[in-house]
């Protein structure tokens, strides 16, 4: 409401008199009656205490103060339609943005198909991704600057956030022909000393839970080569560069058993699961709503 209690529907009515310098065409438009535009009218001019209205026998026309009413006014209503249609692009998924943030091996190797497939279903929704290490893609959340994450789990407990969804995977190792005897039997971590090893860096959440894996077994991993990307370890391991630990669910279509082999560690790997993530208590945008459907109803890829 305005500092006079007008509403906007009063405004509306005078515009659209103003812009017809015609009570009859006004009512036509805003499909009411004319007494009820002449009321509204004079109700109108009782609150604002002055005339905005000449009347003739054919029409109005508006006095100097109307005029000057009538020319910010005008404006006002442009931008209250265009604020209405612009909500009404966002709701249909005409216009917006989701903002989303996630390490380089959750992208690959499980967000594409999604991304792929909202981009088709969504074209006019703006899609950003921000490629970061699960502490970090956590700390964009909690400032806003993503609207989802997609983690790496266990995270810290945070009263803050939200965990949508859980999706399994199982970590295992990969290696070339170099190394194929590994395919041929029972591996264990204690023979891990043998090889050389492929590993994330140790900012990554994947590589803290797998040195603490190899702790529990009262070993400590020394990688021979740190990389930050799951997809270089994969083409590290190809060339025989070493033996590389990734997640089986992201690689399956890479493990030809002829040029890339894999296998699982005993004592086996504890499950694990990615994670969505949202702030709590915070609703999200019909286009981040989008996407959470989209995830949540994998039979729709």
């Amino acid at each position: 409401m305005s500092r006079y209690n007008i509403s906007l529907d009063s405004y509306k009515i005078f515009c659209t008199v103003a812009k017809y310098n015609s009570i009859t065409k006004a009512a036509e438009e805003l499909f009411v009656t004319q007494p009820t535009i002449s009321m509204a009218i004079k109700a109108l001019e009782e609150k604002l205490g002055c005339i905005l209205f000449i009347r003739y026998p054919k029409g109005v026309r508006l006095t100097s103060e109307g005029e000057i009413f009538y020319s910010y006014l005008s404006k006002a209503m442009i931008l209250i339609d265009t604020a209405e249609q612009k909500y009404e692009e966002l709701i249909h998924l005409d216009s917006g943005e989701v903002n989303i943030g996630a390490s380089d091996s959750i992208i690959s190797g499980f967000l594409l198909p999604y991304l792929d497939k909202y981009n088709d279903l969504h074209s006019k929704i703006k899609i950003k991704v921000i490629n970061r290490t699960t502490k970090e893609t956590l700390e964009l959340l909690k400032k806003g600057v993503i609207d989802l994450g997609f983690v790496n789990l266990p995270i810290p407990l945070d009263e803050n956030i939200d965990i949508i969804k859980s999706i399994p995977i199982h970590d295992c190792l990969v290696f070339g022909t170099k190394f194929k005897e590994l395919f041929n039997g029972e591996f264990d971590i204690k023979t891990l000393e043998m090889y050389p090893l492929l590993m994330l860096e140790k900012s990554s959440n994947t590589r803290n839970l797998l040195d603490q894996y190899a702790k529990k077994n009262n070993l400590t991993l020394t990688p021979t080569i740190e990389l930050d990307s799951t997809d270089l370890l994969i083409k590290f391991a190809k060339i025989n560069l070493g033996v590389a630990f990734v997640i089986m669910e992201f690689v399956e279509p890479m493990v030809d058993n002829e040029t890339v082999f894999a296998r699982n560690l005993l004592p086996a790997i504890p499950h694990r699961a990615i994670g969505m993530v949202k702030l709590k208590n915070i609703p999200l945008s019909h286009a981040a709503n989008a996407f959470v459907d989209l995830v949540l109803s994998p039979d729709n890829l």
